[in-house]
């Protein structure tokens, strides 16, 4: 920190231990510690760009914190909602409430089967009039917008990072995590360059991109993979996810 010419301000510092509770209890014995001159201890979680990280890494608080900023927004777009018409209501909610659902939410990615439908459930908007909440509850109003599942939106998110990192080299860091799977000989599956994929032994494990990114790259179809830039990509790929979200 004293070559890149910052300061530690003790008051606003937290950090945190993340892992089980048997990890976390083997290290009680090190706190509280002294910063400073403040004597700290480790938080419950803590809010890094707008993401809460609690010490269990299932992302709940932030879960929940997401449902309530989706909330406050419908009940926001309540109030006008008889003064405007449905197409401006529809847009007003992609900008404000999908853009919400979409914020980081690869770090969502094999979180925990009962916490992921918060997000999607139809009791997210009940504090709507019912005809507002009926509008976002029906599957196929949400087919006509185009809304992809959260599920699906998490593997989008994660595919198009996933295709920035190996097309553009960018960042590099993550880059870095994807490799391709070397053959002793030629397969027909090489043509479609699957990524090797780490073994673990835990399902936090298989939430680390170096895990996450390679395993719903391989399960993209040649066809959506080979597309030469960002714009088609990102275009083909919605448009196969949402064939699978809504099959016909």
């Amino acid at each position: 920190m004293k070559n890149s010419k910052l300061k530690l301000n003790a008051d606003k510092t937290e950090f945190l231990i993340i892992g089980t509770s048997t990890q976390r209890a083997k290290l009680n014995g090190f706190f509280p510690t002294h910063i400073l001159s403040q004597s700290i201890t480790p938080a419950a979680s803590v809010l890094n760009l707008g993401v809460t990280f609690d010490e269990n890494f299932n992302f709940k608080q932030h879960i929940s914190k997401t449902c309530r900023c989706c909330f406050y927004r419908i009940r926001d777009l309540r109030r006008i909602r008889r003064v405007i018409s449905l197409s401006v209501a529809k847009t007003i909610a992609t900008t404000l409430v999908s853009s919400r659902l979409d914020y980081c939410n690869s770090l969502l990615y094999n979180s925990a089967n009962k916490d992921i439908p918060k997000l999607q459930s139809p009791k997210l908007f009940s504090k709507g009039s019912h005809a507002f909440s009926s509008f976002f509850s029906l599957r196929g109003v949400l087919k006509s917008l185009h809304w992809l599942p959260v599920h699906y939106r998490i593997i989008f998110k994660m595919c198009t990072v996933a295709y920035q990192a190996l097309s553009y080299k960018q960042p590099a860091y993550l880059n870095s995590m994807l490799t391709p799977t070397r053959n002793s000989r030629q397969l027909r599956l090489t043509s479609s360059n699957p990524l090797y994929i780490p073994r673990v032994k835990t399902k936090a494990g298989t939430r680390d991109f170096s895990v996450a990114a390679p395993t719903v790259w391989n399960a993209l179809p040649a066809t959506v993979k080979s597309e030469g830039n960002i714009v088609s990509f990102s275009r083909r790929l919605k448009t196969y996810l949402f064939n699978a979200a809504y099959p016909p």
